[in-house]
């Protein structure tokens, strides 16, 4: 990997880490991923890696005062080191996960020294200063911008050797476990988020969508298709309930 290519991964980090802190659209690994994989030249591998991990962290989200593993840069050295050792989603599993704890970790250190330019935000809020609040929050966007492409570029930069020798060091018998633990948490993933979404006969849905994939070996596209009719179907039928207990309830008061 050569230093044109870890500075487009440090620039795409960057902008995703800024994403981080307005639409949220970027911020996700199956969008972080792929073009990480055009970068280095192995699309297939990027799209496998940056599936896998955002499986297993699909169930995820910020609430309140918790943030989660930071999915950005976790993302990117999972897909950057599982491609580059050759070695697949397994590796990039492996690296993601403790990179995404450890950023995890400096976050509220990051979030306490943005609380340094809060009054001055103020300040210029309350002078009605639209021009000085303009350029503050170009400043932000800078210091989001460098919050993870800092780290991002040292790690790419000087982990290339050191992900290496800690890989051969690594005994077959992990490296397999762990290639069967890469096959394991997307499911785990996927069954937090199912727990989340499941509501009363929802699991009848779940169950169809089961049967029509493993026993009926319909496609995706053609399951996706189906449930968007049961989807439409399931919405109309709730909607024209609600309307008729409404109509029900005013008769009543008449």
């Amino acid at each position: 990997m050569d230093i044109i290519q870890i500075l487009l991964i440090t620039i795409w980090v960057g902008i995703c880490s800024i994403d981080d802190q307005a639409t949220q659209w970027l911020r996700r690994p199956l969008l972080i991923g792929p073009l990480i994989g055009i970068i280095l030249g192995d699309v297939t591998q990027g799209l496998i890696i940056s599936g896998t991990l955002e499986l297993m962290w699909m169930g995820l989200g910020n609430m309140a005062g918790y943030q989660t593993p930071d999915m950005i840069i976790g993302t990117a050295v999972g897909v950057v080191f599982g491609i580059t050792t050759g070695k697949g989603a397994a590796t990039g599993v492996a690296f993601a996960v403790p990179v995404a704890l450890l950023v995890q970790q400096i976050f509220p250190f990051y979030m306490a020294f943005r609380q340094f330019y809060t009054p001055l935000a103020r300040k210029l809020t309350k002078d009605g200063n639209f021009k000085g609040i303009n350029k503050l929050i170009a400043l932000a966007m800078v210091i989001q911008f460098f919050y993870r492409a800092i780290p991002t570029f040292l790690i790419l930069y000087f982990g290339d050797g050191i992900i290496n020798t800690l890989l051969d060091s690594v005994p077959e018998n992990v490296m397999n476990g762990l290639s069967v633990a890469s096959q394991l948490l997307p499911a785990v993933g996927l069954a937090i988020l199912m727990q989340l979404l499941i509501k009363k006969g929802i699991w009848l849905f779940i169950l169809l969508g089961f049967v029509l994939t493993a026993y009926l070996e319909l496609p995706i596209m053609a399951v996706t298709i189906i449930g968007i009719i049961f989807g439409f179907i399931y919405d109309l039928a709730s909607t024209t309930n609600a309307a008729t207990t409404v109509v029900v309830a005013e008769e009543d008061d008449l």
